[in-house]
């Protein structure tokens, strides 16, 4: 019996393993074979009910068992990839299924919750809700994101504030130099965009010391990571103004693994395209060494407009930024060399109001400018809870070599040689014990050198002048601080000493000029100084009190008198988060301080052809007020974020500046005369998520008014500069087959002088493209520029350029595209700017119509 039991026992099981079948595979993406985890799998009837379902793991594995698969389907789906359905009747398992990317299936409402998360202080933005078929980098989708503001010099901004840290999976690889990655990444590549509020990146300070400031991470796909990625253009063709051919190119390498990560970009191009933006470094704080260039001899700008379309160049940029974790830190090496070669044209109109009658002088200006750049960065890094070390040492060496002719009122030609060379070494170290108590020493040291050269060829003649301008800063500190139930006490102090020596000639003088052309002198101080500060921690608000006070040694060997000075500058600011929607800041400063130590110059010195720049014979110090309020807003449920800024400043100097004519020549100079000025600035954003068509909408205003005086001619001029803009974008994607991107700005400005008002005077610039997908492998964009600026009251100039390209994707790796720029072929544009003293009218020479094929290849 027992016999029986278990031979009908085992028949049943049989059987029932014969009826189980497991139906499984492996869900990977076209073109790279990678596997794709969480795609969702649907077992379906032959009715189309769903039987079971399944998700595939890290691998992109999955399996579902059911009793039967005659007339059974598989649905797999996932975001951004479009849906594929099998037939279980025509496949043999383990199946394979390769799912296609395809933005339009993001559709409406559908994706509203998943566009922009909040977790925290932590807004998470999805990239592929915002990317639109156009995009190539990641910066392209970053401007679409509302909160993110990115400026046309490529910096970006949360919520009207500058960002600290720029974030690759975690890990600070470029520093300030960002934009080689807004710019250079696929955002194809990039999963989501997180911004972390209120973000301390040091570790060490982390409840000690408050951050308003956002920080920015990008998050990779998986595909990205742990491997090389690549991309490359390559494109020719012709340009009729200037008349030849054109190029442009790039390759892109990254590398984002556990321990390591690197970037390198090679990119090269005469079709105006700026690469400076690039290898700024956006976090960079100005040179301690103070040192400027006096000569100003440049080729002419154009406000307003974008550079592609006035830019002359032939530019290369080589960057290579590596990162190795090592230990309990980090090692990060960051090295960039560029090229440009520019070239400019303009005509002129600049006139000088005077009281007894306005000088005009024209100009026909036509320059060249090359310059080389080198730099390097090398940084040890450990951010860790109870220890922060920092050491970087950087390198920059400049060479800048202008040549400039000039017709007119005074034909001339002009070159100038402007090399730079900069170094310096910065330590930082933080220690924190018992969770509550940090000690910190600081050490700097910079050294630069800004040789100038000026010739000038005029009336048969030429000027030679040169200058020599070298500093030397150190700045040595420590500070202690402790923190007791949310007020935090600290207390900073160090010793800063600074040498500087400068030496100009100019040997031929024009006599229409009295004073002397030479300057030798030395200008250093040695300051010791303490910081005590104060921050208090109250619910949701921070209070944070600094007060510096300082005693300087100011020294001039002999062309000065030497004295003494005693600093104080006390600052006030309050931030209140009552919840993590809205936030406030409050600041207001007070404080008096030194002249800038350049200013210290009693001979003149020749800045170009025909201006003339005199510093001041004594030391002068100033005081300064100055409150600020700004508030943000964000409602990420809804899409919604607004920002406003207001400040008031107002500045109080021993010193005026002045103008004065000599014959031909102008020389700007400072008097003995108090002179007071104050400056209102104010601006605010409103940006909105628009999900029924994938899109966003931002409005933005300004307002500015700026109050100084100055003498011309020996006659007291009180000046009041007004201006205010207006500004909306608006882009979406309301058709499948159809995206576009609007942006419309409109500004207007105003001089007064002594109170006679000049005529205002306005400018309005319209952008505008769309892109039409009629097939999946064809794309259309059409952009359009419209210009009008008045260049006197009622009197208006119109410009219209217009763009095409046409782009056939021949698969996933390969883009060929043709792009033709200026289709009418405009070649000028002209624009009317006021400045404190004089009017500037400039026609200025555009890029002609250009031709362009490129080849787009992805790894």
């Amino acid at each position: 019996m027992n016999r029986l039991l278990f031979i009908i026992a085992f028949a049943l099981a049989a059987l029932n393993g014969v009826a189980q079948v497991n139906v499984s595979g492996v869900v990977v993406e076209e073109g790279t074979n990678e596997p794709l985890t969480g795609a969702s799998v649907i077992l379906r009837t032959a009715e189309g009910k769903i039987k079971k379902y399944a998700t595939s793991d890290a691998n992109g594995k999955f399996t579902i068992s059911t009793s039967k698969i005659k007339g059974y389907t598989l649905d797999v789906s996932m975001m951004s990839f479009a849906k594929q359905t099998v037939k279980l009747d025509s496949v043999q398992l383990p199946v394979t299924i390769v799912m296609e990317a395809s933005a339009t299936m993001l559709k409406e409402v559908a994706v509203k919750a998943d566009r922009i998360r909040e977790q925290g202080d932590t807004i998470t933005y999805n990239v592929g809700t915002f990317a639109q078929a156009q995009d190539r980098s990641i910066g392209d989708v970053l401007k679409r994101m509302p909160g993110i503001d990115v400026s046309n010099s490529g910096k970006i901004q949360y919520q009207g504030e500058d960002i600290n840290k720029f974030y690759i999976e975690g890990s600070d690889l470029l520093g300030g130099k960002y934009g080689i990655a807004t710019n250079g990444i696929n955002h194809d590549d990039v999963g989501a965009v997180e911004v972390m509020e209120n973000h301390q990146p040091m570790q060490v300070l982390s409840g000690i010391s408050f951050s308003d400031k956002a920080a920015i991470n990008l998050k990779l796909k998986n595909k990205a990571k742990a491997t090389w990625t690549f991309h490359g253009d390559a494109g020719g063709g012709y340009s009729w103004q200037p008349e030849g051919a054109v190029w442009d190119g790039e390759l892109f390498a990254m590398a984002v693994m556990p321990g390591f990560q690197n970037i390198t970009t090679f990119k090269t191009n005469n079709i105006g395209e700026d690469l400076s933006a690039s290898a700024t470094d956006f976090f960079a704080a100005r040179r301690a060494t103070g040192l400027s260039q006096y000569v100003s001899v440049s080729l002419p700008g154009v406000p307003n407009l974008s550079r592609k379309r006035t830019l002359f160049n032939r530019s290369a940029l080589v960057s290579t930024n590596s990162l190795w974790k090592v230990k309990n830190g980090e090692f990060k090496a960051q090295v960039d060399y560029s090229f440009n070669r520019v070239t400019a044209q303009a005509a002129n109109i600049t006139t000088y109001f005077l009281e007894s009658d306005d000088r005009v002088i024209t100009e026909n200006r036509d320059g060249r400018d090359r310059s080389h750049t080198l730099s390097g960065k090398f940084i040890y890094e450990v951010n860790q809870k109870t220890t922060f070390i920092n050491n970087t040492l950087s390198t920059n060496i400049d060479w800048d070599d202008v040549r400039l002719g000039v017709t007119g009122s005074l034909p001339n030609e002009q070159s100038a040689k402007l090399p730079d060379y900069y170094v310096a070494n910065k330590f930082k170290m933080i220690k924190r014990f018992n969770g509550k108590h940090l000690i910190t020493f600081q050490s700097n040291n910079e050294w630069e050198s800004l040789p100038q050269t000026l010739n000038v060829s005029l009336d048969g003649s030429t000027l030679s002048q040169h200058i020599g301008d070298h500093a030397f800063y150190t700045h040595e500190s420590a500070a202690y601080a402790f923190s007791i139930k949310g007020i935090t006490v600290s207390l900073e102090g160090g010793v800063k000493g600074y040498l500087r020596s400068l030496n100009t000639e100019l040997p031929d003088m024009p006599t229409e000029l009295p004073g002397t052309t030479e300057n030798v002198l030395n200008t250093n101080y040695f300051t010791v100084y303490a910081t005590p500060k104060f921050e208090y921690w109250v619910k949701r608000v921070n209070f944070t009190l600094n007060a510096p006070v300082s005693f300087a040694h100011y020294t001039f060997d002999k062309a000065l008198a030497n004295r003494s000075e005693v600093y104080f500058s006390p600052s006030l600011s309050m931030n209140w988060k009552p919840n993590n929607r809205f936030s406030m800041t409050l600041r207001g400063g007070t404080g008096r301080s030194p002249m800038n130590l350049n200013m210290i110059q009693p001979g003149y010195i020749m800045t170009n052809y025909r201006t003339f720049k005199q510093g001041v014979d004594d030391f002068y110090n100033s005081t300064s007020q100055n409150v600020s309020a700004s508030f943000a807003y964000k409602h990420t449920r809804r899409g919604v974020f607004a920002n406003a800024m207001v400040m008031q400043s107002w500045s109080h100097l021993p010193y005026t500046m002045a103008q004065q004519l000599y014959g031909d020549y102008i020389v700007y100079s400072y008097t003995d005369a108090k002179s007071d000025g104050q400056n209102l600035l104010a601006m605010g954003s409103v940006g909105k998520t628009l999900d029924f068509m994938r899109g966003s909408a931002n409005v933005n205003g300004s307002f500015n008014r700026g109050e100084s005086h100055l003498f011309s001619e020996s006659n007291a001029v009180n000046s009041i500069s007004l201006g205010w803009s207006v500004g909306a974008k608006i882009n979406g994607a309301p058709l499948r087959w159809l995206s576009f991107d609007y942006h419309i700005d409109f500004s207007n400005s105003q001089l007064r002088m002594n109170g006679v008002k000049n005529s205002w005077l306005s400018g309005m610039e319209n952008s505008l493209l769309i892109n039409i997908m009629p097939h999946s492998k064809w794309e259309w964009r059409i952009m359009g520029e419209h210009y009008r600026n008045e260049l006197t009251e009622g009197k208006y100039k119109n410009v219209f350029l217009l763009d095409t390209k046409l782009v056939y994707k021949l698969n996933k790796r390969i883009e060929l595209s043709a792009m033709l720029n200026n289709i009418f072929n405009q070649r000028t544009y002209n624009y009317t700017t006021y400045s404190q003293l004089s009017s500037f009218e400039s026609q200025r020479w555009l890029r002609g119509r250009e031709l362009l094929f490129t080849i787009s290849l992805r790894k």
